[in-house]
């Protein structure tokens, strides 16, 4: 199988399987955060690698995916990948309570909201500023050790970062693969935004709005994503970076009163909250120009 046919193939078999997988959601009309729409997001993190199986063993390939460790080579981007994604979450969080300071809620209304409708009691302490900032910097640095999710976004790095981006790469070029790879992974998730992944409540322009802007958010992570599987040789600091991301991109809500605007922030898939990430992917692209061709790394 060449390679054309094989970037085909990926990307026609995943976007096939994501139908299969998601078209419970709409015949059975699941409602946003239940049972099905969560196992459904998980089953939907693992695709990308079901896809590259498939087509590997179609290609009759072996090898490859950037599956060594490199630990003593990528040391540098194991740290970055730990701890620069809850910086920039930070950055943006910072940004967004800034711009609307009247979102900013120290009562911790949203926390207690979710323990009574957990039947919890919901007698909260009133933060002030340095405790928030402490808890942050705690986050931070807790978020690399959420095992669990390191172990789900493989699923997605295998195949988006590990298969689909070296085959993009030798067809267009660094820069155009980058940035058409984080594209495909955006609209792939489209189906789960129609079920208020990332993009809740009665925003402007749902879900179209929210699938534009998953997409603007999966291609700014995604530079950042690709660039350390280029550097490093290996997709586990990519893994790393995405599990950090994702376990702490809910913690803003707990400091954010209702009326925000999720479109804008304060998570990081808000125009806002993705500040530090797009900042970064456009430094990044400007770094690939010294990359014009990569080798599978194990």
């Amino acid at each position: 199988m060449r390679r054309r046919e094989k970037i085909i193939a990926f990307i026609g078999i995943e976007f096939g399987l994501v139908i299969l997988c998601t078209l419970p959601l709409f015949l059975l009309h699941a409602e946003p955060a239940s049972l099905l729409m969560i196992l459904t997001s998980v089953v939907f993190m693992f695709l990308p690698a079901l896809t590259t199986l498939i087509v590997r063993r179609l290609a009759h390939e072996k090898g490859g995916l950037f599956l060594r460790l490199n630990l003593r080579k990528a040391w540098k981007e194991y740290l970055l990948a730990a701890f620069l994604p809850g910086v920039l979450e930070g950055i943006g969080v910072a940004l967004y309570f800034f711009i609307f300071p009247s979102h900013f809620d120290l009562s911790l209304t949203y926390a207690a909201q979710l323990l009574v409708n957990n039947g919890l009691a919901a007698d909260l302490p009133q933060l002030t500023i340095p405790v928030v900032v402490g808890i942050g910097l705690i986050l931070i640095l807790l978020s690399p050790l959420v095992f669990v999710n390191h172990i789900v976004a493989f699923g997605e790095e295998l195949g988006w970062r590990g298969f689909l981006l070296p085959l993009l790469v030798e067809e267009l070029g660094v820069q155009k693969a980058i940035l058409l790879n984080g594209v495909l992974w955006g609209i792939v998730h489209a189906p789960l935004v129609c079920f208020e992944l990332n993009y809740t409540g009665n925003y402007p322009g749902k879900p179209w709005s929210g699938i534009l802007m998953m997409v603007l958010f999966a291609t700014s992570i995604g530079v950042f994503l690709s660039w350390l599987t280029l550097k490093s040789g290996s997709i586990f600091p990519a893994c790393i970076a995405h599990g950090a991301i994702n376990a702490i991109r809910e913690a803003p809500l707990l400091i954010c009163l209702d009326i925000y605007n999720v479109l804008l922030g304060p998570k990081p898939s808000g125009l806002i909250g993705m500040i530090g990430f797009l900042v970064l992917g456009a430094v990044l692209l400007g770094k690939f120009a010294q990359y014009p061709k990569m080798q599978k790394d194990g």
